[in-house]
């Protein structure tokens, strides 16, 4: 895999997630001793299969033998425990205050009971114990697929002669409604307590998709190995290594035609793209290791590559003073690729020291400059690589983008957190985006529009594979709206304006909310007009002192129906200055992990130039040690 601009790959996706997580509470006045309930699905597309996870805080008692039931309507489908062994009552789970109930299949006094009812229109019932009831002001969560402490994962085994073999784990169990729109899932909960009722609110929209070969079928490809030289006969461990064109785990064994499975040794370092370990070596013969390698989509090598290198036999005479002479060493590195030249070699030094045979003389040294990385005019400034005028050096693959966007906006593509084309999206909000010789690898793609007042859309960020020699179609990818609040901070009381860009002609659905505070949500519309532009005041009086955030989606209700995912937040001070959260989650993937560092890598000593989240991550005008720590901090894997 080629690294664009040499910056370190990180996370590897080999498909896109087409669905997108999501979380909608219904009006309060629809429910009856509830509060602060959702209902937060993996996939919103339609006809996809999904998990939910409703939360909702009852404001009564739940008496010992009541029971808890989500109707599903019509138009979604609980798949058949009975047909499948990816979906049962482990998948069903209830927490009370955060503290697991324990559920079975089967009711006793003591362990709760998960019915399925399977089919369209179907239900999930969880009925209590007879002996343990739930208290007034519980927060619950109900989970329901995959995503429950007791779901089986799949797991996947591999063999010289028969290749992967993939077991299933659980499945996400409710399927969709065919087409996009709201809909409604019923909460009932009985017992011996007063009604408790209400909908959960979700939306299907369109998924963003990718059309094209997206699949890596090609084991990792294995060179640089180290050493290669001779190596002194006074050593009796040597560190050996090499690095693969994607992340990969190596193996090792000392045996010619060793399948993978079967090799002994795991490299010490391994599962990034450079491997390493120390192994002890054979004086006076060459010493050679036998390496195989296998990729995340289970592809393994089935040929040996070697690491082979000679190891001196053990010297002989005395060590005597004749030997300690200082040899001069001079190099030049102006050959690095790029505009920029690079830094030249300096002096070596190197003292010649004990000689391991008595009376030979020391080595000289050797020295030499590495090339430079992008230069600008004349000054180099790291080493090789990406050129202001040369993206992609001799790629062969090529990705389309496109989607909609506001009306006359500037959408930017970024490649691994830097910008790599541009586009214009027209009067009604299409565009258009090509980039062309890309080399074949995976990449971290981001896509966002600027208004024209000069204000960022959120960023639409996936990870895929390209193949060479193939065309790739990133389509559907519908820009969010952008988000202004005036005045920041506003005082108690002051109206404030929160205004934006959108597709056109769309309803605009905006939530605020105080930060950490749930129960303060509100949800208000307005709709945008043709050029995209749409505004909304609030009336702060009842606003306490605080950090407050605003969000918002768009959804033309006419036309084709163009939709976009929810943004990200923008954040406000009522009473004083927000205190925004810094992220690390440079491209908004959810994790904080390498594809974020080498993004940082990128903009290292720079203010961080388009990066979208700013990679000067504590925004102090410069990417430096500071936004490291930051990140480390956050740090997922």
């Amino acid at each position: 895999m080629n690294r664009w601009s040499g910056v370190l790959l990180g996370c590897i996706l080999v498909a896109i997630v087409v669905g997108c997580d999501l979380a909608f509470f219904s009006p309060a006045a629809e429910a009856q001793n509830l509060r602060s309930y959702s209902d937060r699905i993996t996939d919103s597309a339609p006809g996809a299969y999904s998990n939910h996870t409703f939360t909702f805080t009852v404001l009564s008692d739940i008496a010992a033998g009541g029971y808890i039931e989500v109707d599903f309507p019509a138009s979604f489908t609980v798949l058949d425990p009975n047909a499948t062994n990816t979906f049962g009552a482990r998948n069903v789970e209830l927490y009370d205050d955060g503290v697991l109930r324990t559920a079975t299949s089967t009711l006793s006094p003591t362990t709760d009971q998960v019915v399925i009812n399977p089919g369209s229109g179907g239900s999930i019932r969880y009925n209590l114990n007879t002996t343990t009831g739930i208290q007034a002001g519980s927060e619950l969560e109900l989970l329901v697929g995959n995503q429950t402490s007791q779901a089986i994962s799949g797991f996947t085994t591999f063999s010289s002669s028969t290749g992967t073999t993939t077991f299933d784990g659980d499945v996400s169990p409710i399927q969709n409604p065919s087409s996009v729109g709201t809909q409604s899932i019923a909460l009932d909960i009985g017992g011996d307590s007063e009604d408790i009722t209400g909908d959960f609110y979700i939306t299907m929209v369109n998924p963003v998709g990718v059309t094209g070969d997206t699949t890596e079928t090609v084991p990792p490809f294995r060179f640089n190995p180290t050493p290669t030289s001779t190596v002194g006969g006074t050593t009796l461990s040597v560190e050996i290594g090499l690095e693969t064109d994607e992340l990969a785990i190596c193996r090792f064994d000392t045996a010619s035609g060793t399948p993978f499975a079967s090799m002994p040794t795991v490299f010490d370092s391994t599962g990034q793209i450079v491997h390493t370990t120390v192994v002890g070596v054979t004086l006076g013969q060459v010493n050679v290791f036998y390496v195989r390698c296998i990729d995340d989509e289970g592809n393994f090598n089935v040929t040996d590559f070697e690491i082979a290198f000679a190891v001196n036999d053990q010297p002989a005479g005395q060590s005597t003073d004749e030997g300690s002479v200082e040899g001069d060493g001079t190099g030049t590195g102006d050959t690095g690729s790029g505009d920029g030249s690079g830094s030249g070699g300096t002096t070596g030094d190197s003292d010649g020291g004990a000689d391991t045979i008595g009376g030979s003389s020391g080595g000289g040294g050797s020295g030499g400059g590495s090339g430079g990385r992008e230069g600008d005019d004349d000054d180099g400034d790291v080493g090789g690589g990406l050129g202001s005028d040369d993206a992609f050096p001799s790629g062969d693959a090529e990705l389309r983008i496109s989607g909609y966007a506001f009306p006359g906006s500037r959408v930017s593509i970024l490649v691994d957190g830097a910008l790599a084309e541009t586009a214009t999206a027209n009067s009604s909000g299409s565009y258009n985006a090509t980039i062309e010789e890309i080399a074949q690898g995976v990449y971290t793609f981001g896509i966002y529009a600027t208004d024209e007042d000069g204000v960022r859309s959120s960023t639409f960020s996936t990870s895929f594979t390209l193949t060479g020699g193939r065309v790739s179609d990133l389509s559907n990818v519908n820009i969010m709206p952008s988000i202004s609040v005036e005045p920041d901070p506003v005082d108690p009381g002051q109206t404030v304006t929160m205004s934006g860009y959108s597709i056109p002609d769309a309803e605009i659905t905006i939530e605020n909310q105080r930060e950490n505070s749930p129960a303060s949500l509100s949800t208000r519309t307005t709709t945008s007009d043709s050029d995209g532009q749409w505004s909304i005041t609030y009336d702060t009086t009842n606003f306490t002192t605080g950090t407050y955030k605003v969000r918002a989606r768009a959804v033309q209700t006419e036309g084709l129906g163009i939709s976009t995912n929810f943004s990200d937040y923008t954040f406000y001070g009522v009473g004083q200055s927000a205190d925004v959260p810094l992220s690390a989650d440079l491209n908004v993937d959810g994790s904080v992990n390498l594809t974020d560092f080498s993004i940082l890598l990128f903009w290292w000593g720079g203010d961080g130039g388009n990066s979208n989240p700013p990679a000067d991550i504590n925004r102090d005008g410069s990417v430096s040690l500071t936004d490291f720590s930051i990140m480390l901090f956050q740090w997922t894997g």
